[in-house]
């Protein structure tokens, strides 16, 4: 067989394989949707910071009183993955963070350290009616308002563009 024969033979047995698999590819591809199937996203105006009310922290005075919540807080369909810290943790925590300043490390008591649950806030428990359900049940000292927390999403400074 002529190698000029031989090449051509090759080549379009390739483009035969390439068209079939190409046919293959976008027979198997999913169906598309139209813009209307998505869930619908909610907006807010540019110059409107976003809601701060995603992530509330509670505070017990021992791990008994967290323990006793624990049931009820992971139950609630207002938050998913609650995390819960002991008191242990939390000062091991704090003495990490003071390492450096020993007259701080001083002060702090294992025993004075509050036991803390950090809740993330479902779509279905977003609202002020939830700060308050738990600032009934749980005392309004111990329910951080993550709204009041100076500096809640970084101190770092933001950096500015000049033209």
């Amino acid at each position: 067989m002529k190698p000029r024969l031989l090449l051509s033979v090759v080549a379009a047995i390739a483009l035969v394989i390439a068209g079939a698999a190409a046919i293959v590819l976008y027979a198997n591809q999913p169906p598309r949707r139209t813009a209307e199937s998505y869930y619908e996203r909610p907006t807010r105006p540019a110059n409107v910071p976003p809601p701060c009310e995603d992530v509330i922290e509670i505070t017990f005075a021992t791990d008994a009183l967290m323990n006793k919540a624990a049931p009820e807080l992971e139950a609630d369909i207002s938050f998913y993955n609650p995390h819960f810290v002991t008191q242990a943790q939390n000062y091991e925590r704090l003495k990490l963070a003071f390492a450096n300043q020993p007259d701080v490390l001083k002060a702090i008591r294992p025993e004075s350290v509050p036991a803390s649950v950090t809740l993330w806030v479902s779509n279905s428990g977003r609202g002020p009616s939830v700060m308050a359900q738990l600032r009934q049940s749980y005392g309004p000292t111990n329910v951080v308002d993550p709204c009041a927390v100076p500096g809640k999403s970084s101190t770092r400074p933001v950096p500015t563009t000049t033209r």
